[in-house]
């Protein structure tokens, strides 16, 4: 009998060791992307799950896979001849194999509760993936050709991703046992296996293309640094010796070079350095979120991540240094990127949506409907009185403002907007909601009365003004704004109307106010190393001051009689929730848990907090006491919660619960590279 929610935290360690180089900020759910501006098009070649990805022009985006079933972790072969993934569509979770010119999938595979990571051997003759066949979990082999799976590893552990060495003899994967994660190495054949650091790693490791040496980011220091061994055993050398936080590492095909992520700049982006050592160069600048970088087959070009307005897309730069080129330019997500080995094509799972909005008892756990059947509602607020909730629906330039009965019934409508909507928040005596749309052709803040009828534009300027929040006592309302020094900032602005105060000019994000309406909590990477942490400043203006000195704090929450401030903290491996006092001082960490937590939000009284915890496709709610003991799980992890709202009696949540199924496609990038190159030249 498995302990409850094993899967759930087998799937979080494994996203997040094996994947996460920082924190994501699609998790945080208090703050919807801006409106879109104009009418989405729709491309005629329509998935059967829903619209097929869309990005740069010149790239060709093909369906691999269709249909209800999850499938993900597509890679090809190394002769480009097939293509394997994992899918549940006939039940439990299978490697499936089939033509990459396309055809019909074949099962590779049993089913199982648990499977992950297949990785084909350099000869294309078997393929090692790992498995909960054998608890917790395992890497195991099977002939890519079919017949049975042979476990190779040993040990107690919970593994992740598998690596191939370079003649196909062994097997790199990362084992955590207790919390502590270390390289290990199986000789598959052999069956034995060996543990091959000691100091702790912060993520799986990479074998050099010659099979001498092995690369890996370690957490056996305060920052998380580059480090290279031999394959053999033996000491480690230090290759990053900066302040920042590095993750990913990825050798280049010819072994020259290594690329990673780091937050060295303030914000993650994309790094190169010579192999054996040197002065690092950024591929990447600016304030996304850049990660997970990949190396094309030539050694030319590296994709990588992007997180960008709250959006997460495909790009690829010149591994030589040049501007960046954004592939993909979607509202669903995209996982699981891999090159084709002629490096003309990548493949990767694009996820479709299902999102309803649901109201639960925090202390049964009893469920009911709010809103179904609409598209993609999202963003539930609750009503200062506590009888209904306002959330949006729709997708760019339709979507709108709809409320409805916290005890359900038919959604009523309130907005008709020709230019989308976003972060709808009631004003504190519920009378009106005020919300941004780009209705009047750039992103501004507008308020409406709660029973509908006439809008009235609070905002009027080119630059994007969104997430507006009301000052307790109704009468100013917070906003971020990059209208000055193209610097997003907190911003303030009379509720009736008046002309919008700068609060902040160091750069901040997810403002939140205090009780009293004096001082404006916020998060921000301002400070001189260029971490995010939560700040607090005066509504009248003055000086900022930090609160944290964490690796990484955010998403802020004032506890009701204003003395505290929860937040989410990160680690360089894992999210906790954390609080501080509103006043400064000594930082107390609540929850130790090894998995994706974030978003707290206290209850109406202070005596509990609820937050979010799990990897993004999964995401489940929770409870716990103020002191962080008596948590309790709401949701199961059948789907991902997003935004989310306390009752104003404290008796219940209401959430928006969006459950997903994905898809592979192919996009040849060969005309972008093409294009690139020849610009470059």
């Amino acid at each position: 009998m498995r302990p409850h929610g094993y899967r759930l935290i087998v799937w979080a360690a494994c996203l997040c060791i094996a994947g996460c180089s920082a924190p994501d900020s699609r998790h945080e759910p208090a703050q919807d992307a801006a409106p879109a501006t104009q009418t989405a098009l729709i491309p005629e070649n329509r998935s059967p799950l829903g619209v097929a990805p869309s990005g740069d022009p010149s790239v060709v985006f093909t369906p691999v896979t269709s249909g209800p079933s999850t499938d993900e972790f597509a890679q090809y072969s190394p002769d480009g001849s097939q293509i394997a993934f994992v899918s549940d569509r006939d039940g439990g979770l299978r490697i499936w194999t089939m033509d990459a010119r396309g055809g019909e999938p074949v099962p590779l595979t049993d089913t199982h509760d648990f499977l992950t990571f297949p990785v084909w051997s350099p000869d294309g003759s078997r393929l090692a993936f790992v498995s909960d066949a054998d608890e917790p979990t395992n890497v195991w082999v099977i002939p890519a050709a079919g017949g049975e799976a042979r476990r190779v590893s040993v040990g107690p552990g919970i593994v992740f991703d598998p690596q191939w060495s370079p003649d196909g003899s062994a097997l790199l994967y990362l084992n955590t046992v207790e919390g502590d994660s270390d390289l290990w190495i199986t000789v598959v054949d052999e069956g034995e296996s060996t543990r091959v650091t000691n100091t702790g790693v912060a993520g799986p490791g990479r074998w050099s293309p010659d099979g001498t040496q092995i690369a890996f980011v370690s957490k056996g220091t305060d920052t998380r640094s580059v480090w290279v061994m031999s394959a053999d055993g033996g000491d480690a050398t230090q290759l990053t010796t900066d302040d920042g936080t590095e993750s990913t590492v990825e050798w280049s095909p010819d072994g020259s070079r290594l690329v990673y992520t780091s937050n060295r700049a303030g914000t993650p982006t994309v790094w190169v350095m010579p192999a054996g050592g040197g002065a690092a160069t950024p591929l990447t600048t600016g304030r996304a979120n850049d990660n997970l970088p990949r190396w094309s087959p030539d050694g030319r070009w590296v994709t990588f991540w992007s997180i960008r307005d709250d959006r997460s897309d495909v790009w690829v730069v010149p591994a030589a240094g040049g501007p960046a080129r954004q592939i993909t330019n979607d509202e669903p997500g995209q996982s699981h990127l891999r090159w084709s080995p002629d490096g003309k094509a990548l493949v990767f799972s694009v996820r479709e949506r299902r999102t309803e909005i649901w109201r639960v008892s925090v202390a049964g756990g009893a469920r009911s409907l709010l809103a179904t059947g609409l598209e993609d509602p999202r963003s539930p607020v609750v009503s200062p009185d506590g009888t209904e909730v306002v959330f949006v629906a729709g997708r760019g330039a339709t979507s709108d403002l709809y409320v409805v009965s916290v005890d359900g019934g038919t959604p009523r409508r309130i907005t008709t907007n020709p230019g989308g909507t976003a972060g709808p928040r009631w004003s504190p005596d519920g009378g009106e909601i005020a919300f941004e749309s780009s209705r009047g052709g750039s992103s501004d803040l507008w308020v409406v009365p709660a029973a509908g009828g006439t809008a009235r534009q609070v905002t009027t300027h080119a630059a994007r003004d969104v997430g507006p929040t009301w000052a307790p006592d109704g009468g100013t309302i917070a906003f971020l704004s990059n209208r000055a020094d193209n610097q997003t900032d907190v911003w303030l602005v009379p509720a009736a109307s008046g002309e919008p105060r700068r609060l902040t000019t160091q750069g901040a994000s997810q403002p939140v106010w205090s009780p009293d309406g004096a001082t404006i909590a916020f998060q921000s990477s301002a400070g001189p190393d260029g971490r995010m942490q939560i700040w607090r400043m005066p509504v009248a203006g003055g000086v900022a001051q930090p609160l944290t000195d964490a690796d990484y704090a955010a998403q802020a929450d004032y506890a009701p009689d204003g003395t505290m401030l929860a937040y989410q903290q990160h680690d360089g491996v894992w999210f906790d929730i954390s609080v501080v006092p509103a006043a400064g001082g000594a930082t107390t960490r609540l929850t130790t848990s090894q998995e994706e937590i974030g978003a707290p939000r206290w209850s109406p009284s202070g005596a509990r907090l609820a937050f979010l915890a799990g990897p993004p496709q999964s995401r489940s709610l929770h409870v716990m006491s103020a002191a962080g003991d008596e948590a309790m799980r709401l949701t199961d992890a059948s789907g991902a919660v997003g935004a989310y709202d306390w009752l104003p009696d404290g008796s219940g949540v209401v959430y928006s619960l969006t459950q997903d199924r994905a898809n592979i496609w192919s996009a040849d990038v060969s005309g972008v590279l093409d294009a690139a190159g020849t610009a470059a030249r």
